[in-house]
This record gives C-alpha cells, structure tokens and sequence, in this order.
C-alpha cells in the first residue's frame, strides 16, 4: 500500500513564504501524523472541504455522495440510493475513514461506506485523490476522511440547535424533517463535542412528476422513505503538556420504511433502458425485512510529542457493522435476502521526527484483524464467517532540496492472511461446499513524489504512488468466479486456496500545477493509473467479480476568483477514461463499463455575500455524454453496464439569511425541475433498475447558536 504522505513537519522553503491564507488548507489524512500538512507541501492532488462548505451543500441535499461529486473533481455522481457502488473516484474504488478508521469491508464488500456518518457531525472532509495506500487496502482510487467535530478550541461552551424541513410540492408523502442538537466545549484540559442528529425523509418524485422507486434492488435500501439516526462524540484531554488523548465514537443508523417498491420482471412500469424510461413504482410494499446500515466507530487517539526526537501517533480502533440487503428473487432454494456483518479491530503506529535542519522521517506499524460473514435472513449461509489478520510497516522520507524544492518517498509492506472456514453456500444458482483453508497475500508498495516552488504561491508537482486492495473474497466463494471465467463446473465443490490470486496493485502516475494568487486559485492535474489485476463485476444473476488488466487516464481542473468583495466565482472539470483487457493477451482491447467510468462533468458556482447577514449561491453541474459501446449489438449476457449515458444539467440555489436569535437557511435541489435518469441508471442497461433522478424539492431549516 503506499504512503502518499506519512510525511513530518518541517516546511519547505518555499511555501515558508506563503501568507497565513495559503496556509489554512491542512490535511492530516496524507500525513499519518496528527498535525497535519499544507497543501502546498504535498506532491499530490488533495481537496479539503471545511464545515462552512459543507453547511452550504447541506441546504440542499443531506446525500454525502451527492455533496462529494459536487466539490471532488474526479468523482462520479452519486446513485442517489443508500449504496455508492458505480460512484468511483478516478475509475476506481475509495476507503471511506472516519476519523481515521476505515470503512470499507475487505473481505465482503458492500459499497455503503459513505452511508456511514450524517453531515451533521462532520467537520472536515480530506480527499486524497489518486492510488494511495496510507491507511491500508481499498483506496487504488483515493481516500475520503470524515474528520468528526470537537469542542477544541472552543472558548467555554457552545449549543446548536437546528431544525428543518423538506419535500416536493407533488404529493404531501414527500415531506421530511430533520432535528440537530449539540454540545460543545473546552474548559482548557478538557474538551467534548456531542452531536445528535435525526432526520426523516419521505417519497421522491422525479422532474415528470411520477413516483421513484424507493428500493434499489439487491444491494438494498435508498435514502427515500427512510430514518436516519447519528449519535457521534468526542472527548479530548490534555494528560500533560506534551501528551493528549482523545476518545472518538460514532454510532449511525440507517432503515428504509418504504411504501413503495421497485417492480418485478412480470410487473409493468419497469422501465426502458434503450429510450430512458424510467422505473415507476409500485403502490406495494417491498417483500422482505427493511434494508439498512447499522455502524459503531469507537477510537482512542494519543499523542506524545518530544518522544525520541519525534512525535508518537498511536491509534486504537474498532468497527462493529451490519448492512441489510435488499430483497433478491435469483437464489437457487428461493428467493431471499441476506445481511452482511462485518467487525474491524486494529491498532496505528506512527513516528515523526526531523533530521537535520531539512529532512523528516515517519515510521510505524498499522496491525488488523477483521471477521466478516454473509446470511440469509431465515437462517440460511450465504459466506460464511470469514477471518483476516494483516500488519504493514511502514517508512516515509522527505527532504528540501535547497530553496525551490521538496523530495518524497516511500515504501510499504503489507501481509495478509485470510482463514476460510467450510461451509455450505444455500442460495445462489449454483449452490456448493467450499473446503476451508488458508489464504495469504504478500505485497510490497512505493511511491515517489517531487514539489518545485515555482514561487511562494505556486508550484508543480508529480507523483508516483501505488494503492492495493484484495479482491472481494467472499464473492468469489460464493459465486466460484476465480478469474475472468467461472472455470469451475457447476455443482462441484471448491477448495478455498483455488481463490488465492494476486493482490490487486495500482500504479499511478500523475502530474499537476497549483496556485493561489490575490483574487483567485486554480489547480491542474493529469493522471494515468494501470494494475494488472483490476476488478470490475460481470453482469445478472450472479455478477461475478472479474479480474482484468486495466488502464485507466484523465485530467481534473479547478479555479476559485473572487470577482469582486462579494462575490465568488468558480468550479471544477474532470473527465476520464478507461480501457480493460478483455480476451487475457495482455493488450487492453475493450472500454471499462459504466461502473467504473463516470463521464465528463463541469460544476459552475456564484456565491454572493454582500454582508455577514445574508448570502446567497447558485451552482450548476453538467453532465455529459458517454457513449463507447453497440449496447443493442451484445448478447444480453455481456451487455449489462454498457448503456449509453445522456447528458443532463443540475441547477441548485440556496441563501441564508440572519433572522432573530439565529440564522434561517433555504435551498433548492434541482431548480429547473430537470427530468434526468442518474449515470448509473443508465449505464445498468437493465429493465427494471432505471431509476430517475429527484425532481425539485425544497428545503429550509432554522438554526440557533447559544
């Protein structure tokens, strides 16, 4: 796995010239260390969205996937829905972090992790762009870590109370509301931050009119008719003046409560992939139990500054996770639905220290263990219980060369090993023993990274890194797909250590410019990234997980101007492309379905703020075109992910104005009530699942500070 940063403090020459502005932009995530880093000093493309960015998206939308495609150039568009598969940053899977604790299952993924933590509760999100392996396996496309609010800082004691409302103006059964409470404080050596937020949310009606579907299938659940619950706390205490402890803990609960659902393959109204009609739904509720997401994060952080020449980052996590899946009429014995229960344990280590007057070394150990299982909910083994343990030391180097620049590298070691138990898989088509075993990866990552300070406000960078992840095994068990094919017979047995195969490795290139001038910023990179062991899911009823050579490529662009005192304009742009080895002769022959390819986006803002009383935004996305394959020419068994995507515009407008003791918010999603079908609902290229877009709905909260 790489580091693309576990990087020390000393600044670099350069950037030392910077004003205090340039410095706010810190990121802790690329740095493994508690203090962080600027921006400036990472050969890398990184966004950091701070709360007050995160409020404004809040007026009007609360889907954290939809806020992240809105500010991370390089992200797909969110599916809308309680899941983020096919929503992929540069072609390729992210690790979701809360705090620095990894979301993403490893041994039986279940693409909800950015379904773990409500907007509420956040203070900053940091986004690593690009095959990183910083934290461990699953980010060959990047990291996104929720950094949780704390009351550090804080002078005495402060209470928020927020409470709203949204819905659309088709049927009162839209209507939802949310509830915000919070405490938070620092009496010096201690401080704590408590944040409750509730929030209900009714049917979604797209730009027609017409009911969407509120469940998504098997992968189970969308935000639609649904509750959300987060309790999220932290404690932090100054032990001495060179040590401090914090205690971390999130709780988030997610459940669907639908009325309606998604129609079967004899029901009308499952709509038409080939014309972009979509799914209606059903005045019926969904069979089986409620789909939904049920997370506890616990973690205790403690720093020791002047330990050894250094500063000593020590962690301690644990993960308690179960997911609901949605109903699924494809088993063998029936149809049925299954949950997944996942638990991460683990402890980080991490030590900083300078060398000389220009150099920095970080070292450390990350140690792991996960268990993870999959079954029916009438009792029926679907993967059983599954056991990882992993550990990966690690070392980081970075140096100033003279004035103008600043050198990084780094290398990784990580082994895993997987303990497979026998057990008898009961509900896919082709139902099998699998003959436990032991299975064990090994594998050993760089990364290389140079900064030249064109001047104190901007400088080129370029990059090497590499990013790992192990393939989702518990799909392959239960699926007996090893490879690109399904070699084993139907009906036969497998043996565990048949499914032991390469890790799968990123390598990523990328190159980039950033500046930061009086009235404006801008950045531009372009990046290439290829693994010979990509992961991309075949198509119904079993969607098996292929492994193909990859390559992947695009180029990401941002700029910010204040065009006058009050007014802020600015945006990003991203488009990227892919291609897959399809017939293994070791030349990519074939574009990446639309799973794994978002197609070229340009988000548009105005942001006007005449006075700290009142502003006002107005944002805009552009989604366009992609189009790479004869869809209608494929046999049915090779089509699926392969749709066309038609272009759509989005249109958001929001304001907040100072009213009484506190502060009255208003926005719009979707103004001009666009009828649009989402990216992925079109590149499913399957009856059934093309699921329109929200029309425009509504929102306004009142918010008070005391």
């Amino acid at each position: 796995m790489l580091l693309l940063a576990l990087s020390g403090l000393a600044v670099a020459p350069g950037q030392a010239l910077a004003d205090s502005e340039d410095l706010e932009s810190i990121t802790v995530t690329t740095t493994r260390t508690s203090q962080g880093r600027s921006i400036a000093d990472i050969p890398g493309s990184v966004t950091v969205i701070d709360r007050e960015e995160i409020e404004k998206q809040t007026r009007t939308t609360q889907d954290l996937g939809e806020i992240l495609s809105n500010l991370v150039p390089g992200l797909g568009q969110s599916s809308e829905s309680l899941t983020n598969y096919g929503q992929q940053m540069r072609g390729r899977s992210f690790l979701v972090m809360i705090d620095g604790v990894p979301q993403n299952a490893v041994l039986r993924q279940a693409f909800k992790h950015l379904r773990s933590v409500s907007p509420g509760a956040i203070e900053r999100i940091e986004v690593i762009r690009g095959a990183v392996a910083t934290y461990g396996a699953g980010s060959t496309g990047g990291i996104i870590n929720f950094i949780t609010k704390s009351g550090q800082g804080l002078d005495g004691t402060e209470m928020q109370t927020t409470v709203g409302v949204t819905g659309q103006m088709e049927d009162s059964d839209s209507f939802g509301g949310r509830l915000y409470q919070a405490f938070r404080g620092d009496t010096g050596a201690f401080d704590y931050s408590v944040n409750l937020s509730v929030r209900d949310t009714g049917s979604w009606y797209d730009g027609e009119g017409d009911l969407i579907p509120p469940n998504f299938g098997s992968q189970g659940g969308g935000l639609a008719e649904s509750r959300e619950y987060n309790l999220q706390t932290k404690l932090g205490y100054q032990l001495t003046p060179d040590q401090r402890l914090r205690l971390a803990i999130n709780y988030y609960d997610h459940a669907q409560d639908a009325e309606h659902r998604r129609p079967g393959e004899t029901d009308p109204g499952r709509g038409n992939p080939d014309t972009d009609e979509a799914t209606q739904a059903l005045d019926e509720e969904p069979e089986g139990i409620d789909p939904g997401t049920e997370n506890l994060n616990i973690s205790l952080d403690h720093t020791w500054q002047d330990l050894l020449g250094g500063t000593l980052s020590t962690q301690v996590y644990h993960q308690d996770y179960r997911t609901d899946f949605g109903y699924y009429p494809y088993y063998t014995t029936g149809a049925g639905q299954t949950y997944l229960e996942t638990q991460h344990t683990g402890v980080r280590l991490a030590h900083d220290r300078s060398i000389g007057q220009s150099a920095n070394a970080v070292y450390g150990i990350d140690v792991g263990t996960e268990t993870s299982s999959q079954s029916f909910v009438d009792g029926r083994t679907s993967v059983g219980e599954l056991d990882q343990v992993n550990y990966a030391p690690f070392l980081q180097l970075q140096a100033n060369l003279g004035q103008d620049w600043l050198v990084r590298g780094g290398v990784r070691h990580e082994r895993v090993q997987i303990d497979v138990p026998t057990f008898q898989d009961e509900g896919w088509q082709d139902s099998h023993t699998v003959l436990g075993g032991k299975l064990s990866y090994s594998e050993t990552v760089f990364n290389a990274g140079l900064v030249h300070y064109l001047t104190n406000r901007q400088e080129l960078f370029a990059s090497f890194s590499q990013g790992f992840s192990v393939a989702d095994i518990g799909r392959q068990l239960r699926t007996k797909s090893a490879d690109i094919d399904n070699e084993i017979p139907a009906g036969n047995d497998i043996e565990a250590e048949d499914f032991e195969s390469e890790a799968k490795v990123v390598d990523n290139y990328e190159i980039g410019w950033r500046g930061r001038f009086n009235a404006w910023r801008a950045s531009a990179s372009a990046y290439y990234s290829v693994s010979d062991q990509g992961a991309t899911f075949g198509g119904p009823p079993n969607f098996p997980l292929l492994r193909r050579k990859e390559q992947i490529y695009g180029v990401e662009l941002t700029a910010d101007v204040d065009a006058t005192r009050a007014l802020r304009l600015g945006g990003t742009a991203s488009w990227q492309e892919g291609r897959v080895d399809t017939d293994s002769d070791g030349d990519t022959d074939e574009y990446l379905d639309g799973t794994r390819i978002a197609p070229p986006e340009l988000t548009l803002y105005g942001e006007y703020a005449p006075t700290e009383r009142w502003s006002a935004r107005l944002q805009a996305k552009q989604v366009f075109d992609r189009d790479r394959f004869d869809s209608a020419a494929l046999p049915a068994s090779d089509a699926f992910a392969k749709g066309k995507v038609d272009g759509y515009t989005l249109v958001d407008a929001s304001g907040r104005v100072e009213v009484g003791p506190g502060s009255l918010e208003v926005g719009i999603n979707n103004l001009l009530d666009e009828q649009y079908i989402t990216p992925l609902g079109q590149a499913y290229n399957l009856a059934g699942y093309v699921f329109a877009g929200r029309g425009r709905t509504l929102s306004a909260s009142y918010s008070v500070t005391y």
